[in-house]
């Protein structure tokens, strides 16, 4: 596998673009993840575990993430909230990638959400709470809704959000349940707009406050009671599964690109490598995929045996010291 990979990517050193990107943009880096086959070693290796207490100053409960909250499963990574245990904390889940070197790029997760009222389920770009871009599922609303917003927001005189830095979505296809069926949840990061998308229906875009600086890529599921927003705490137990997520990006770690060894990008199609019978995402394997991926600057990391014990294959193609994708491997 590694060295299927490695025959292709080696020649990638003009960059990545993904298919689905409506901008077909260019960038230099990219991340696959498939939640349904990486090991526990792999997620600590590649992810933090939320493990604090978030008081907001409105909210009666206290948002208490917890690694017992985050669980694999065959369907994906498990994000779940639980009821309060002592009307004063709500056990909630979230992880976040240890890189915070994400830039501007093209994100997707495919992502099912729960019906049970009383959560917010979040994908996002967060460097601090100045600079972030978010997608969010409110569980207690009538309507099957997303959220997009970037921070800092805007609101109006009567203290309502502004349009220019959230928008929303509602789920019209009634023919496929929201909380029953994976939705590939997207958005496009540049310098001046955020594209956002349902299952590639990019209807929605912000151009306010786009972040200017990079960041991680996280997905949570919280709740602190807020009447106003999440509502709840949930009175049973609300599971989230993430079965993939793959990104297409710069990183602000990776070696400049070359064009050496080609004059054209790469194309990232659903996770697979055009041209490549190497895949890892949504199920379309021609072949045993590894559990993730990345690649930065056409620099290859990956784990050598799925499935066993994490071993590296650090591989440098241009006499170059490889620009490792996070700071525990370098």
């Amino acid at each position: 596998m590694a060295s299927k990979l490695r025959s292709r990517i080696q020649d990638c050193d003009c960059g990545f673009t993904d298919s689905n990107d409506p901008t077909k943009s260019f960038f230099t880096s990219f991340l696959l993840i498939n939640f349904t086959s990486i090991t526990t070693h792999d997620l600590y290796n590649i992810f933090a575990i939320s493990t604090y207490d978030i008081f907001p100053p409105n909210s009666p409960y206290a948002r208490s993430f917890s690694p017992d909250q985050v669980q694999l499963s065959d369907a994906g990574l498990e994000l779940t909230v639980s009821p309060s245990p002592d009307s004063k904390k709500v056990p909630c889940a979230q992880i976040f990638t240890k890189s915070a070197t994400l830039f501007h790029g093209s994100y997707h997760g495919q992502i099912r959400v729960n019906h049970v009222p009383g959560t917010v389920t979040g994908f996002f770009s967060y460097k601090d709470d100045k600079s972030e871009i978010d997608m969010e599922y409110l569980s207690a609303w009538d309507n099957s809704t997303l959220q997009y917003s970037v921070k800092p927001q805007v609101y109006l005189a009567n203290d309502s959000p502004s349009s220019s830095t959230r928008q929303l979505d509602t789920w019209n296809n009634r023919s496929v349940s929201f909380d029953k069926d994976f939705q590939e949840w997207s958005f496009v990061w540049l310098p001046d707009i955020v594209h956002y998308g349902l299952d590639a229906n990019w209807s929605k875009s912000i151009t306010t406050n786009v972040p200017t600086a990079p960041g991680r890529i996280s997905l949570t599921q919280w709740s602190d009671g807020d009447p106003t927003f999440s509502a709840g705490p949930p009175t049973q137990n609300s599971t989230i599964t993430i079965s993939f997520l793959q990104a297409v990006y710069n990183d602000t770690n990776a070696s400049p690109l070359t064009c050496i060894n080609s004059s054209t990008v790469c194309t990232i199609t659903n996770g697979v490598l055009q041209g490549s019978k190497a895949s890892i995402g949504h199920g379309n394997y021609s072949t045993t995929p590894p559990p993730w991926l990345v690649v930065n600057s056409a620099h290859f990391i990956s784990p050598a045996i799925p499935g066993c014990l994490l071993v590296l294959a650090i591989l440098s193609w241009f006499n170059c010291r490889c620009s490792l994708w996070y700071s525990p491997f370098v």
